[in-house]
């Protein structure tokens, strides 16, 4: 085989095997598109343990496709198999070291499974790759609250809202730090500028019941119920928004009561 054929072939086989020459796509790697597509499919129709076979295919139809196994590993978290959805975006990080994307989804991933070293080295990687990405610096500050640092979350979520002002769920972290730094009022502020973003009536009830969370830290007995009761209204029973209620029912919570 010629040197410049040869090199061709590498460079198919290489990470992803999206590095592919012009020309006819490898058999391989058409099959594992082919499959990953219908995965996403019937991914969308929430049909996941067909996409889950699917995917399952396509990575082993082409092992080195970094993004079927990206997408293998979101199928597999959302129907609960987390070790082996966190050994998929492993394999995918080792075979595309850096790749912001795969940052994101397995920093996220260790975060919830609290392994916060690991997710604090993916965030940094999803920074330093993209640090023009709203996600990654959220990231970034997400897993800097999970330990226990708030400032320097505070400082990576002002940094995302930087780069991406109506991000919603910025928006609410940054909030939720806020309220963690003993400031309410800052803390309200932020959730006003979130529910701008909402038509009417359509505040969620988990962004409501964090703004009566504030409101009970300024003795805003009043407005909290309000808020909590709309939360109820729009999220279904919940117990802990309930005995608040119940709580600052009480002839014995008069307005000046401070609550957290």
């Amino acid at each position: 085989m010629p040197w410049a054929g040869a090199a061709l072939v590498v460079a198919a086989l290489g990470p992803g095997c999206r590095l592919v020459p012009r020309g006819p796509v490898p058999q391989d790697l058409a099959v594992a598109r082919r499959l990953s597509n219908e995965g996403l499919s019937a991914a969308d129709r929430n049909d996941l343990a067909h996409a889950e076979r699917l995917l399952e295919r396509a990575v082993k139809a082409c092992p080195t496709d970094v993004e079927a196994r990206r997408h293998y590993a979101d199928v597999l978290w959302r129907r609960g198999e987390r070790m082996e959805a966190v050994k998929q975006i492993s394999e995918a990080l080792r075979l595309s070291p850096g790749e912001m994307p795969l940052c994101l989804d397995g920093g996220r991933m260790y975060m919830e499974l609290g392994l916060l070293d690991d997710a604090d080295r993916l965030a940094a990687a999803a920074a330093a790759a993209a640090p023009a990405s709203a996600a990654a610096w959220r990231l970034r500050g997400q897993v800097a609250l999970a330990r226990g640092r708030p400032d320097d979350a505070l400082a990576d979520f002002h940094r995302a809202l930087a780069l991406d002002p109506d991000d919603r769920d910025a928006l609410l972290d940054t909030a939720e730090v806020y309220r963690r730094l003993g400031r309410p009022q800052r803390c309200l502020a932020t959730l006003a500028i979130l529910g701008e973003t909402y038509g009417p009536g359509q505040t969620p009830a988990h962004v409501l019941a964090l703004e009566g969370l504030a409101q009970e830290s300024l003795g805003r007995r009043l407005d909290a119920l309000e808020s909590y009761r709309q939360a109820v209204a729009r999220g279904g029973p919940s117990p802990d928004l309930e005995a608040r209620i119940a709580a600052l029912s009480t002839p014995a919570a008069g307005p000046d009561v401070m609550r957290r």
